[in-house]
This record gives C-alpha cells, structure tokens and sequence, in this order.
C-alpha cells in the first residue's frame, strides 16, 4: 500500500506549525507502515464518505486520508476549522 500527498495537501503543509509539521511526519511513517491499521492515531471513518478518514494530530490539527484501493490518498492538513469543509 503506497501513501499519495495530493499537491494541494502539500501546500498546505508547507504553511503548518513546525511542530505539526513533525507530528504529521510521525503520523506519515506509521501510516505507511501500518496502513488503516494505525495504533497511537484517532483515526475515524468520516461520516456519509465510505472510503474517507480522519486523523488527529493534535487537538487542533486533522489529516483527511482517503483509501483509493490499493493506496492511501492525503487529500488535506489542517486545522479543524477548516478541516472538514
């Protein structure tokens, strides 16, 4: 299973906090090792998506991953304000 960043997730990243930034490489790592199945994340499905996730990084910042069979798609980093519209 390979994890894709969206190019407008990447811009977004490029913008966080230097601590999401390094909370959101830990959670990169263990998502590519252990795919959906991911211990020390709160990781959710989303409601009314079938194939779409959210992580949270910190209580503040969420990752929205989605699962394009067979890869895992990042389609957004942000705050939770912003995270789920």
């Amino acid at each position: 299973m390979e994890v894709i960043i969206e190019k407008k997730a990447a811009k977004e990243i490029v913008k966080l906090p230097k601590q999401i930034i390094i909370l959101f490489r830990l959670f990169l790592t263990d998502l590519q090792r252990d795919g959906l199945e991911l211990q020390g994340w709160e990781l959710g499905k989303m409601k009314g998506q079938d194939n779409t996730f959210r992580a949270k990084l910190n209580y503040r910042y969420r990752v929205i991953v989605e699962l394009r069979s067979p890869d895992l798609v990042i389609i957004k980093v942000s705050s939770r304000e912003g995270a789920y519209k």
